[in-house]
């Protein structure tokens, strides 16, 4: 209940802090959703490790070190291979929204929003 709450249409972004425009579809998470301009940058961000300004103007950094902050989505910071291996997970954050997302995660809510957007168009 309380995850829909946070993600209902008038919350904001969790990385930009902006609400959604009319017919714009974000990302839900357990604090608060992630919008399609947002996803974007940390998927560049995650692959080329270039700081980035959201569209709401917070600062977007990569976090790549196994110790730092986990992902809010997953709770994971480390990338586990099939052989027990542990391999730092590349993630997004928010510094001023502390906010935080990891490379597997952007990819899921992209193809969320994908989907959703497929299906909205008339065949």
């Amino acid at each position: 209940m309380a995850e829909r709450a946070c993600n209902g249409r008038g919350a904001a972004c969790r990385f930009c802090g902006r609400k959604s425009g009319p017919g714009e579809h974000r990302a839900p998470g357990p604090l608060g959703p992630i919008c399609p301009s947002c996803l974007e940058a940390g998927l560049a961000l995650v692959r080329d490790g270039r700081e980035r300004r959201s569209r709401g103007g917070t600062s977007l950094v990569r976090v790549v070190s196994a110790g730092s902050d986990a992902c809010e989505f997953c709770d994971r910071s480390v990338r586990r291979s099939f052989f027990g291996r542990h391999r730092p997970l590349p993630r997004m954050s928010c510094t001023q929204g502390h906010a935080v997302i990891c490379r597997d995660c952007l990819d899921r809510g992209g193809e969320l929003l994908n989907h959703v957007l497929r299906q909205r168009i008339p065949r």
